[in-house]
């Protein structure tokens, strides 16, 4: 088992024992829970697209910009009350805004693909998504895990 390997390991366990501890709706909001996800997000990253050291200081540079840049594009059109409350006119306003937000994020994807192609290949670049997915869903499994063993410690 390599060190990275190991490392990773760790920080998904200390990571999913974090998330788990936390009461359902608080591990979004709680900003300890979210950087001990991140760190193991990182390290699982790091490790399956073997990025180098220098790599891996870059490319986590630009993804957290694009990130950013991301998530203020959706926070600018998230609905701003439930859809079953609004009006037909304000369904189809906001369905026409999710495609202008979708065409911004699509251009921003264009735009940071050719960043960083500078600093990795674009086999990593694709392989990324990949270990994303694939480490969001590891996460998943092991919070539902440790959920369940609760659960089966609390009717006890």
């Amino acid at each position: 088992m390599t060190k990275q390997t190991l490392l990773f390991a760790l920080a998904i366990c200390g990571a999913s024992v974090a998330a788990a501890q936390a009461p359902l709706g608080e591990n979004i909001d709680n900003p300890r829970v979210r950087e001990k996800v991140q760190a193991a997000r990182v390290a699982y990253i790091t490790d399956r697209l073997s990025l180098t050291p220098t790599e891996s200081q870059q490319f986590w540079a630009i993804n957290n910009e694009y990130e950013a840049k991301r998530d203020a594009i959706r926070d600018r059109y998230r609905a701003s009350s439930k859809l079953e409350l609004m009006s037909d006119a304000e369904v189809e306003q906001y369905l026409r805004d999710r495609f202008d937000m979708e065409a911004q994020l699509l251009a921003l994807k264009k735009q940071y693909f050719e960043r960083f192609k500078d600093v990795i290949s674009v086999r990593k670049i694709a392989m990324f998504q990949k270990a994303d997915r694939e480490f969001r869903l590891e996460l998943l499994k092991k919070v539902r895990e440790r959920r369940d063993n609760r659960r089966r410690w609390d009717r006890n």
